[in-house]
């Protein structure tokens, strides 16, 4: 067995970026950028340029293959004019601003538009802050610490609670940036995990959103930077800090296949698994948002017809999405028993539910009727439900 020290040290190790991984990286950067500015002069556009995200900070792990870069406008007017600089195989996707996304030389690009600002404190669009990130995190993280916070994102990767996507509901890179600085090192931080209650307050929640973790971000403190970040997520983010200052161990580093584990699942708990594959399109964040909204009905239906679910995992690959369900137990009898009003409410309650269920009778205090299950085959039902939620086409027409 690994002490903490040697754990941390070996996953560093296992996860860093090779040199040669980070020349081609940036010979591909600069290239991209270079003719993003070539794009901006042949349309004699006033733009700035700069990369952001954990490629600007040098806090990428290993396969994780792709630049953020920033343009930055004058004017909002002049936002839409993004379109002339990236090449025409890059798609328009859409967060707070229509942005644009590809692949240039075997590297996934994203390309942001923000607006130049002169006083933080009256911008309108958070997106236009990330200006600041990257100057605030190179100026304040160490070496060592760009080493602890690679560590502690394969960690959050390899337990799924890394990614700010709207699917995903994790923490951002910048995120894990900030704890970073904020508790000196990975070791600091599983010390302060360890006192943490189920509401995390870092810094000075003015809002009166109670989220699950507010971190405040330094170079605007009033807004969240953990503000997407699911109570699911949270926890599985300081469950896997907690277990690695218990029992520190590599394999804590490296996610098993989900199929393969609920394949296990399912013959030692004799559950019956129900499973569905979606083909992604793009832009892939705004299908996917879809998705797991699509998802979470079907599991609301699938609930209200009395299905029991154990559990649901979502497993998610560059081309495809797949829903795996366990389910523990179907209805076995032909009706349910559905429970009404108390006794004792005043005679004309008593009379309405009467008339609409004339075969009420008392259950404890309360009346309640038998009502029929309309299903007959509860396996054909789930595998229908399936396809008429999580199908491509079900989820475009979302």
């Amino acid at each position: 067995m690994y002490n903490l020290d040697a754990t941390l040290n070996k996953a560093y190790k296992i996860f860093v970026p090779l040199s040669k991984d980070k020349i081609k990286m940036g010979r591909i950067a600069e290239a991209f950028m270079s003719s993003l500015k070539k794009k901006a002069a042949e349309n004699k556009l006033s733009v700035d340029f700069m990369f952001s995200g954990s490629y600007a900070k040098g806090t990428w792990i290993k396969g994780e293959s792709d630049i953020d870069i920033l343009v930055i406008f004058n004017k909002e007017s002049e936002i839409k004019n993004l379109s002339y600089l990236v090449p025409n195989n890059f798609i328009a996707t859409f967060g707070t601003r229509k942005y644009f996304r590809g692949n240039f030389n075997g590297i996934d690009i994203e390309v942001v538009p923000v607006l130049k600002f002169l006083e933080k404190d009256k911008v309108s669009n958070s997106i236009d802050l990330s200006v600041l990130h990257a100057d605030y995190i190179n100026s304040k993280l160490s070496e060592a610490q760009k080493k602890d916070v690679i560590t502690l994102k394969a960690l959050c990767k390899a337990n799924n609670c890394y990614g700010s996507e709207t699917y995903m509901h994790g923490f951002s890179g910048y995120a894990l940036e900030v704890l970073i600085i904020k508790y000196r090192s990975i070791k600091g931080l599983i010390k302060e995990v360890a006192n943490w209650g189920e509401t995390v307050i870092i810094g000075n929640n003015t809002s009166k959103i109670n989220y699950p973790i507010f971190l405040s971000d330094p170079t605007n403190n009033s807004r969240n930077i953990c503000a997407s970040v699911s109570v699911e997520n949270l926890s599985k983010f300081v469950f896997s800090l907690k277990q690695l200052d218990i029992n520190p161990s590599i394999n804590l580093f490296f996610k098993s296949k989900i199929s393969e584990k609920v394949k296990s699942q399912t013959k030692f708990r004799g559950t019956k698994l129900f499973k569905f594959t979606t083909k992604i399109t793009e832009p892939r964040d705004v299908f996917l948002s879809k998705y797991v909204k699509n998802a979470n009905k079907l599991l609301e239906e699938l609930n209200r017809n009395d299905i029991e679910i154990y559990s649901t995992d979502f497993e998610y690959s560059r081309s495809e999405a797949r829903i795996l369900i366990q389910v523990s137990n179907f209805p076995k009898t032909k009706t349910k028993l559905v429970y009404g009003p108390s006794v004792f409410v005043p005679l004309d309650v008593i009379k309405e539910f009467t008339k609409i269920h004339k075969d009420a009778f008392v259950s404890g205090n309360r009346l309640a009727y038998d009502k029929k299950y309309v299903i007959n085959d509860f396996n054909k039902f789930i595998l229908l439900k399936l396809k008429e939620y999580m199908s491509q086409k079900s989820i475009l027409n979302n």
